[in-house]
C-alpha cells in the first residue's frame, strides 16, 4: 500500500479515537486522564494480544534481535499517551492540540532522523518546519 494512503486511513482512525477520548471528558465524568489512559492502553494491549496470537497461530510471528525496538517504542508511546490524554482532558480544541503536537513532532523528527539515520533535510523542509513553528506560535497566541 502506498504510504500516503496508509497514513490517511490511519489518521481517520486516530481522529475517531480522539473524538471518543474528548467525549469522555465532557459533562460529569468520574474518569480522570490517568484512568482514561489506562483503559486506552488496556484496549490496545488486548487487541495486540489477539493479533499476536493470530500471527503465532498462522506461524507468521517472527522475532529477531531487533524485537526490542518495537518494545521500547511501545513503552515510549505508553508514557506519551498519558500526556496526550491529559492534554485532551484540558478540553482545549482538539484541532489546536493536534496542530501543536504535529508541528513540534515534525521539527523534532527532522532533527532526530538527521542525527540517527543520516536523513537528508532540504532547505524546503527546513523552511516548512520554520513556517509550521511560526503558525503554531500565531495560533496559540491569538
Amino acid at each position: 500500500m502506498n504510504w500516503l494512503y496508509s497514513i490517511l486511513i490511519g489518521t481517520c482512525f486516530f481522529i475517531g479515537g480522539q473524538l471518543f477520548l474528548r467525549k469522555t471528558f465532557e459533562g460529569n465524568s468520574s474518569l480522570d486522564y490517568f484512568n482514561v489512559s489506562l483503559w486506552f492502553s488496556f484496549t490496545i494491549g488486548i487487541l495486540s494480544f489477539f493479533a499476536l496470537a493470530y500471527e503465532w497461530y498462522q506461524e507468521q510471528l517472527t522475532m529477531d534481535n531487533r524485537i526490542w525496538n518495537p518494545i521500547l517504542a511501545g513503552a515510549l508511546f505508553f508514557i506519551g499517551f498519558f500526556f496526550w490524554i491529559a492534554t485532551i482532558s484540558s478540553k482545549e480544541s482538539l484541532g489546536m492540540i493536534r496542530v501543536a503536537m504535529a508541528g513540534f513532532e515534525t521539527v523534532l523528527l527532522f532533527l532526530l532522523s538527521y542525527l540517527f539515520f543520516n536523513d537528508t533535510i532540504t532547505y524546503k523542509q527546513m523552511l516548512g518546519s520554520v513556517v509550521i513553528l511560526i503558525g503554531i506560535g500565531i495560533a496559540t497566541i491569538i
